[in-house]
C-alpha cells in the first residue's frame, strides 16, 4: 500500500511538472502580447522549457521562442531607428535565435486532424492526417526579416564575430533556394548571392576557418562573383591550407580571365607542368601568354625560370634579360639576372682543383670568380633595393659583399639580420 502511494505521488508530481513547463510556455506568450511586451522577461522564463523533456518537442515551445527574439529584434530595430542607443550584437543575436528556434519548431509542427467526433481522420494507406499549426506564421515572419540577415551580417562582421557573421549570410544565400518560403520566397540575382558569398568566404578567412572560406568563394565564382578577389583569397587560403591542386585548380580557373594582367596563375600552372615534366606543354601555354601580351616583363622572367628548370641556362638568362629591359624594376627578374651570374661563379669555384696553392686560388679569383661576381653585384643590389625585406635577396647581397671584401657594405646590411 505504500508503495502505490508513493507512485502515485511521484506521478502526480511529475504531471504536476509537465503542466508547469507548459504553464512557462504560456506565460511567455503573455509577456510578448500587447503594446507593452516584456521580450526579455519571456526569453528568460522560456529558458527552462527549451529543454525540459515535457516541452522540448513541442513545436509551440519553439513557435513562441522564436516569436519572443524576432519581436525583442523589431523592438531593438525600432529604437534604433529612432536614433536611440541599442546593441547592434544584442540585436543579431536575437534575430538568429529566433530564426534558429523557429527551424527547429517546423519539423515539429504537425497536428493529426480530427473529425466531429474527435476521432483522427486517416489517409488513404492508413496513415493519419496530420496539418500544421504555425507553420504559415513561421515562414512569414522569416520571409518578412530576409534583409535583416545581411544587416546583422555587416554588425557581427564589424564586432569581429566572423562566425556568426557567416551563419548570418548564410541564412540570406540560402533563403532564395529553400523552397519552405514558396510563394514568399525573395527574388535575389545571383550575382548579389555571389557577392554575400564572397563576404561570407572572407569572414571565414577572417575567422581562421580556411576550408569553410574555399568553399564560399568557390561558390561566390560558381554564382557569377568572378571578380579577382574571389581567385586570389581562395589562392591564399589554399596555400595556407597547404592544399597544391587546389591552388591549381584556382589557378586554371582564373588564367583565361585575368591571366593577362597577373602573372601570378600562369607562374603556377607553369610551376605545376615543370614539376610534372610537361615542359612543351609550359613553353606553348607560355609563347600564347606572351604573344597576347609581348609588354609583361614578368611572362620572360617565367620563361627564363622555365628553361632554368630544363637546364638550358643560356635561354634562361636571354629571357631573364628581357625582363629587365621591359622593366627594370622588377625585382624578381634584377635577382635572377644577379643569380645567373653569381651561380655560374660558385660553379666554377666548386671545380676548382682542391689542391691548388693560395697564389694559384687568388689568381683563378681574380681572372674567373671576381668578374662574375661583379656582374651579379649591381642587379642584386637593385633587387635589394626594390625589396628590401625578401630574405634570399639580403643573404645573396650579404654573400656578395663578403666574397668580394666589401666590409663597409657588409656591415651595414647585417645590422639588418
Amino acid at each position: 500500500m505504500k508503495k502505490f502511494a508513493l507512485f502515485l505521488i511521484c506521478s502526480l508530481f511529475a504531471s504536476g511538472m509537465a503542466v508547469a513547463q507548459k504553464g512557462v510556455v504560456d506565460a511567455a506568450e503573455k509577456e510578448i502580447k500587447g503594446f507593452t511586451p516584456n521580450f526579455v522577461n519571456a526569453r528568460n522564463n522560456l529558458k527552462p522549457a527549451l529543454t525540459n523533456p515535457e516541452t522540448k518537442d513541442d513545436a509551440r515551445t519553439w513557435f513562441i521562442a522564436g516569436k519572443t527574439e524576432f519581436g525583442y529584434y523589431d523592438q531593438l530595430l525600432g529604437k534604433k531607428q529612432l536614433k536611440q542607443p541599442v546593441n547592434d550584437i544584442e540585436m543579431g543575436n536575437a534575430l538568429l535565435d529566433g530564426y534558429n528556434y523557429f527551424m527547429t519548431a517546423l519539423p515539429l509542427d504537425s497536428v493529426k486532424e480530427k473529425d466531429k467526433n474527435g476521432n483522427v481522420k486517416l489517409e488513404k494507406d492508413g496513415r493519419p492526417k496530420v496539418k500544421t499549426k504555425y507553420s504559415k506564421d513561421i515562414i512569414g515572419l522569416i520571409a518578412g526579416h530576409f534583409n535583416d540577415f545581411t544587416n546583422v551580417a555587416s554588425s557581427f562582421y564589424d564586432a569581429k564575430e566572423y562566425n556568426k557573421a557567416y551563419d548570418a549570410w548564410e541564412i540570406f544565400t540560402t533563403l532564395p533556394k529553400n523552397n519552405m518560403l514558396g510563394k514568399l520566397t525573395p527574388e535575389v540575382a545571383d550575382t548579389i548571392i555571389g557577392q554575400i558569398q564572397f563576404f561570407q568566404g572572407i569572414a571565414a578567412w577572417q575567422g581562421g576557418d580556411l576550408k569553410k572560406a574555399v568553399n564560399a568563394f568557390a561558390k561566390a565564382r560558381k554564382s557569377g562573383y568572378v571578380k579577382k578577389e574571389a581567385f586570389d583569397y581562395a589562392l591564399s587560403c589554399y596555400a595556407g591550407l597547404g592544399d597544391n591542386d587546389g591552388i591549381i585548380a584556382v589557378a586554371k580557373e582564373a588564367f583565361p580571365i585575368f591571366g593577362s594582367e597577373d602573372p601570378q596563375y600562369i607562374s603556377i600552372m607553369i610551376n605545376d607542368m615543370i614539376n610534372n615534366q610537361k615542359f612543351d606543354e609550359a613553353t606553348a601555354l607560355l609563347d600564347k601568354a606572351i604573344e597576347a601580351n609581348p609588354n609583361n616583363a614578368e611572362f620572360y622572367d617565367v620563361k627564363g625560370t622555365l628553361y632554368e628548370n630544363k637546364g638550358d641556362m643560356d635561354s634562361a638568362i636571354k629571357f631573364f634579360k628581357q625582363a629587365i629591359e621591359i622593366n627594370p624594376e622588377y625585382s624578381k627578374a634584377q635577382f635572377n639576372v644577379g643569380r645567373y651570374y653569381y651561380n655560374l661563379a660558385v660553379k666554377k669555384n666548386e671545380a676548382l682543383d682542391k689542391n691548388l696553392s693560395a697564389q694559384a686560388f687568388q689568381n683563378v679569383f681574380e681572372n674567373e670568380l671576381k668578374p662574375l661576381y661583379l656582374q651579379a653585384l649591381p642587379h642584386i643590389e637593385k633587387a635589394y633595393k626594390l625589396d628590401s625585406e625578401n630574405s634570399e635577396i639580403k643573404h645573396a647581397l650579404r654573400n656578395l659583399y663578403y666574397l668580394l671584401g666589401d666590409e663597409q657594405k657588409l656591415n651595414e646590411i647585417e645590422k639588418g639580420y
